[in-house]
């Protein structure tokens, strides 16, 4: 009679444990509450912009050494030759309104020292000479030669001639402060201009 009992309790609690393990899975739970949204990061400090830089002072432009041009002679107080004339300088492709041009004379000056390179204007105070240079309307640039008398007036303190002309995108007379930040390259001398611009002698 016991044996059946134990039996029985045994047989009752195998059929609990099967109905509990086979049992369905229970409904999904509701979603939970969001969660509170971060704190916003700092923003990055922008860096402040460079100062602009000079305007661009690229193709430099320089001639060879030319001949000295003034005709001889003649008793003139003035003489003018061309360096570079109006198409030569179209077919640069520069204007010389908003570009800077510099002429320069080389000579044995000094008759002791052998060639020496002066910037244009220049005066020979011995001979009562002065020696500059213009750009016409036209776009050429010539060699002047001025006097104090009508002597023979020769110009022949040079042997020959070089201009440059530095390219610019505004004209050289302007007051603005790209024009300001630009070097004053007519205060320079002949070797300063050479080594800036890589101009061989």
């Amino acid at each position: 009679m016991k044996d059946l009992v134990k039996l029985s309790l045994i047989l009752v609690l195998s059929v609990s444990i099967f109905s509990c393990s086979d049992g369905e899975d229970g409904a999904i739970g509701p979603a939970g509450p969001e969660g509170l949204a971060g704190a916003q990061g700092t923003q990055g400090i922008q860096g402040d912009p460079g100062d602009p830089g000079d305007p661009g002072t690229a193709n430099v432009i320089y001639s060879d050494w030319i001949p000295n041009g003034f005709t001889p002679g003649g008793g003139l107080l003035q003489k003018v030759f061309t360096l570079a004339n109006a198409q030569q300088i179209t077919d640069l492709g520069v204007n010389l309104d908003t570009s800077t041009v510099l002429v320069y004379g080389r000579g044995d000056i000094l008759l002791v020292v052998g060639d020496e390179v002066f910037p244009l204007p220049y005066e020979n105070r011995s001979t009562e000479e002065r020696y500059t240079y213009t750009t016409t309307n036209q776009g050429s640039i010539r060699a002047v030669g001025f006097a104090a008398s009508n002597t023979d007036n020769d110009f022949d303190r040079f042997d020959d001639y070089r201009y440059v002309i530095i390219p610019g995108g505004v004209a050289v007379s302007s007051t603005s402060s790209a024009t300001k930040s630009t070097p004053d390259y007519t205060t320079m001398s002949y070797k300063e201009i050479a080594t800036l611009f890589n101009i061989p002698e």
